[in-house]
């Protein structure tokens, strides 16, 4: 017996498989952006009240219509953008959930789409599983810029889309207005869709701001504008994410999300009404902390002899260990887990020519501090010795 065609030389994600490798042998994982911060009672406690009330079957397949409310108001008054959360708002299974059905819904087989590379790995293996092809532009490793002229060279008549993650997943990077404009403005001259992931949109650091592209320009009808609830609550298991854009794209990814996932799940709906609650106080606290592990982590990793572009938010950094005797990505990683105990995602694992990755590896600083001080001490400890 045969599988597909599209599964075939479908591999575990270099991500997960740093996660698992981490957990058989108990050891700290900096791979994965897994986050083991408490989810905040008052949210626990939405989710405990709405099983207890037995919201337990199906909810429609757009989501629960108050949450899809809450969400509209957190929209305009975050992401300065109004949606009719009636039409224009869905509720789906975790971000990755929208991807999926955007993707269906705006892409065919053979169409081509542009990421921004380092890029999430997710992003390129879904368009790739449904049949796209991905063309990559390169952000710089120095200060996390790109060339607008790498745009224009990668485009084809098969060009349909541009995905854009921001603050990004690997590299922290936070697209300004001027590139969000420009972009933008580049979408339209090719006539292109523009897929925003947005997750982590609430964790920015100093000098930066997050900010939606739909919200400037006249962008708002070429663009589906994606986030959730798992890396701001800390409830990445819950599943739990959404997406905007204009109402005919909408009804149909709804559709889509029937078919696939039928809804997320009911009772974590309703316990997502509790978290978009929260008073400014918890994502002002939020954002500090997570200040405070970047700049700890970034300052121990550079003694050690990484070098680093600091992120501008989210809760990654990518660094380039090529002036340290570790081999190649996967043989860092490999030190690293062997002999400090501590996971890190190889960089080929973000880049279309493995090449490129080479002296790269990942970290993920969403864990408690007294963590991030022990997998720094035995980093340290395991370096002193190369």
């Amino acid at each position: 017996m045969k599988i597909s065609k599209s599964t075939a030389t479908l591999k575990q994600s270099g991500i997960r498989a740093a996660s698992t490798r981490c957990a058989a042998i108990n050891g700290i994982n900096l791979g994965q952006g897994i986050c083991d911060i408490p989810v905040e009672e008052d949210i626990k406690y939405g989710a405990y009240k709405a099983v207890e009330n037995n919201k337990n079957i199906y909810s429609p397949c757009e989501g629960v219509f108050n949450l899809r409310q809450a969400i509209a108001k957190k929209i305009s008054e975050f992401n300065l953008m109004n949606y009719d959360p009636v039409t224009e708002v869905l509720v789906t299974h975790g971000s990755t959930g929208a991807f999926v059905c955007a993707a269906e819904t705006i892409l065919n087989p053979g169409d081509e789409v542009i990421l921004f590379e380092p890029f999430y790995g997710y992003h390129k293996h879904i368009l790739e599983l449904k049949g796209m092809s991905v063309k990559a532009v390169a952000l710089s490793m120095e200060d996390l810029s790109f060339d607008m002229a790498d745009l224009e060279n990668v485009i084809s008549p098969k060009t349909r889309a541009i995905v854009v993650c921001t603050p990004n997943n690997p590299s922290g990077k936070v697209y300004s207005q001027d590139e969000l404009m420009a972009i933008g403005e580049f979408a339209k001259k090719h006539d292109l869709w523009i897929v925003t992931d947005e997750i982590y949109e609430y964790i920015t650091y100093p000098g930066y701001e997050h900010l939606s592209i739909a919200a400037l320009g006249d962008f708002r009808e070429r663009t589906l504008t994606i986030s959730g609830f798992s890396k701001t609550y800390n409830m990445t298991g819950w599943r739990l994410g959404y997406v905007t854009g204009p109402a005919e794209v909408i009804a149909k990814m709804a559709l889509v999300q029937d078919l696939i996932y039928v809804c997320p799940a009911t009772p974590l709906q309703h316990a997502g009404l509790s978290a978009l609650k929260m008073q400014q106080n918890y994502y002002d606290s939020m954002a500090a902390g997570y200040l405070e592990k970047r700049n700890y982590v970034v300052s121990e990793l550079q003694n050690m002899g990484f070098k680093i572009a600091p992120p501008q938010g989210a809760y990654y950094l990518m660094t380039d260990f090529s002036g340290l005797n570790l081999g190649d990505d996967e043989q860092a990683a490999k030190f690293l887990l062997d002999e400090a105990r501590v996971a890190a995602v190889p960089g080929r694992y973000f880049y279309m020519d493995p090449e490129k990755g080479k002296t790269i590896l990942r970290f993920c600083y969403a864990l408690d501090k007294a963590k991030l001080q022990q997998a720094m001490d035995q980093m340290k400890q395991a370096l002193s010795v190369v």
